[in-house]
């Protein structure tokens, strides 16, 4: 039964270090399937089952500016109406996104 756990957590390791390859690199779930040599069926299975374990990688993954108010809805809530949101992404290889909204 211990050769049973330890083969479990050695998997649960594997696909631990596997999604933070994935979260790091920029692909595509069906290309980086493809690179690992696993199918998507698993990659989801895994990600489900560990999805909140994994920490991105630094630089990478999702910022949550909160919610977007219009203008007016802005004014409402006590918000300056002249609040905009500014966003700049420095891709590499000289490439930048730069997002305003006013």
């Amino acid at each position: 039964m211990t050769a049973m756990v330890s083969k479990q957590s050695n998997k649960e390791v594997e696909w631990q270090r596997r999604l933070a390859r994935f979260a790091g690199s920029g692909q595509q779930v069906k290309q980086f399937c493809q690179a690992e040599r696993v199918s998507t069926a698993t990659f989801y299975r895994w990600h489900k089952l560990l999805g909140e374990v994994v920490a991105p990688s630094p630089g990478s993954g999702f910022i949550d500016v909160g919610p977007m108010m219009s203008a007016p809805r802005a004014a409402a809530k006590g918000a300056l109406a002249s609040a905009a949101l500014e966003v700049r992404l420095e891709l590499g290889h000289g490439l930048v996104l730069h997002i305003v909204r006013r």
